[in-house]
């Protein structure tokens, strides 16, 4: 599942104030020298916790979008 997206953290933005970290439901998140990191993306469902709680807003979750296979055999009248 290479294409699966992960949140983004800024460096720039993240204060270090770890609510993301503490928030986190599986312990994807965590703490480098003052910063948040997705220390275990493996662990990371996508929950939307960590982006909703940020002050600074540092944390952004991109999407993907998936296009259905004209060919996969849905019916068309």
């Amino acid at each position: 599942m290479d294409n699966v997206p992960l949140p983004v953290i800024s460096p720039e933005r993240c204060t270090g104030c770890e609510r993301c970290v503490e928030i986190c439901p599986t312990g994807a998140l965590d703490q480098v020298q003052g910063k948040a990191v997705l220390l275990y993306p493996d662990l990371c469902t996508y929950c939307t916790l960590c982006e909703d709680i940020c002050p600074t807003n540092a944390i952004a979750l991109p999407f993907l979008i998936v296009f259905a296979d004209p060919d996969s055999g849905a019916e068309q009248d």
